[in-house]
């Protein structure tokens, strides 16, 4: 992960913190980690505090750290997340930067690569304290003396900065006669994790205008990401009416509707490789299954979720995709029924979700999947 320009300054309090959960998944305290190490106890201290990052250590030190927790018993989600981790605080870092209305949007590492949830998830650790998905089920296994944090989290100083130069980068990243896309649609989608509400009025009266005037796509082009995200981010900052007519007017053709389900495939890990642009997305759907996507899907099937429409749109499109995708996976199938059925008993969605809905419930149906009866 190596810069493209100028070295940026260097932060360690994701992949701290993860080290620290790491450790405490073998179990062990950092001073039975650094005799195990061959480390000084103020070693593994340093790295968890994010002090001496995790990341500037020597590349074969780290490899045959990480291959000695390993050994240790330490889980391998967690290892597996650790290069995300420092993308994460390399990221956090060159946002919080001061000098980023300066510094060329080409050095910008938000915009290297396509986001990924798991990263999302890293980074929003610290940005707004939101545990990450893939750590849900992990507990402190130790007691910690005195007052810790309870994760990577920013101060509010440094919370607010992030989020007001989110804005300074796609408005840089979105003007200009070679926009850079990645970086403009990827800072408004953080931007929309901002829990002050800041960011609603200025992706509508900036960047959605801009974008909105592409919305009649007769098929994919690179802004077709660009708008979904914003989209996007406007619903979660409590507008889903972009994001709806985003679905109705965005999905003319058969390459749109694979370039969602592409995207939701790399979002969520069936894609394992990390894309370096969004010209995947239209591709054929030929590497990846589904299962993994169908249950992410399926427990984002609810009211109060803001995207809840996209949600059930992407069900469509793949349960179409993948015809026996539920019959494969019959418990998620059932759930899928349930929670349907619920959300057609209800008047929190679409016109056109309750659409998806119906030709959903009815095609599982058919196919002999019924709900399991728990939730009415």
């Amino acid at each position: 992960m190596a810069g493209r320009g100028r070295a940026t300054p260097q932060r360690g309090g994701v992949t701290g913190y993860l080290i620290k959960v790491i450790r405490e998944s073998i179990p062990m305290t950092q001073e039975q980690l650094a005799t195990e190490l061959a480390v000084d106890p103020a070693t593994v201290q340093s790295w968890e505090s994010g002090r001496r990052p995790f990341s500037a250590i020597a590349l074969g030190q780290a490899v045959m750290t990480l291959r000695k927790l390993r050994r240790l018993g330490a889980d391998g989600s967690l290892l597996a997340a650790v290069n995300d981790a420092a993308e994460a605080d390399l990221i956090l870092a060159a946002v919080l930067d001061d000098r980023v209305e300066r510094m060329a949007v080409a050095e910008q590492p938000l915009g290297w690569s396509v986001l990924n949830q798991r990263l999302t998830d890293l980074i929003l650790w610290a940005a707004i304290g939101q545990t990450p998905t893939f750590l849900s089920g992990h507990r402190t296994t130790h007691r910690r003396r005195g007052p810790v944090a309870p994760g990577p989290l920013l101060t509010v100083a440094q919370q607010r900065l992030f989020f007001a130069n989110l804005h300074v980068l796609a408005d840089r990243a979105g003007n200009g006669r070679d926009p850079a896309v990645l970086l403009h649609r990827q800072a408004c989608f953080l931007a929309g994790a901002d829990p002050t509400g800041a960011a609603a009025a200025w992706l509508t009266e900036g960047s959605y205008r801009r974008a909105s005037r592409a919305m009649s796509f007769r098929t994919w082009s690179p802004l077709w990401p660009d708008v979904r995200s914003i989209a996007t981010s406007l619903a979660n900052q409590g507008d889903s009416e972009p994001l709806r007519d985003f679905i109705a007017r965005a999905h003319p053709d058969d390459t749109c509707e694979r370039s969602a389900l592409n995207y939701s495939a790399y979002w969520v890990g069936e894609i394992p490789h990390r894309q370096g642009d969004d010209s995947f997305m239209p591709m054929s759907l030929t590497d990846w299954r589904g299962s993994r996507l169908l249950r992410h899907l399926v427990r984002r099937l609810d009211a109060d979720h803001p995207c809840v429409d996209l949600n059930i749109h992407n069900l469509w499109a793949l349960l179409t995709a993948r015809r026996g995708l539920a019959l494969d996976n019959p418990e998620t199938g059932r759930a899928l029924v349930e929670r349907s059925t619920l959300l057609l008993d209800s008047d929190r969605v679409s016109p056109q979700s309750r659409r998806d809905l119906t030709s959903i419930v009815y095609s599982l149906r058919t196919d002999g999947l019924s709900g399991t009866g728990m939730g009415r």
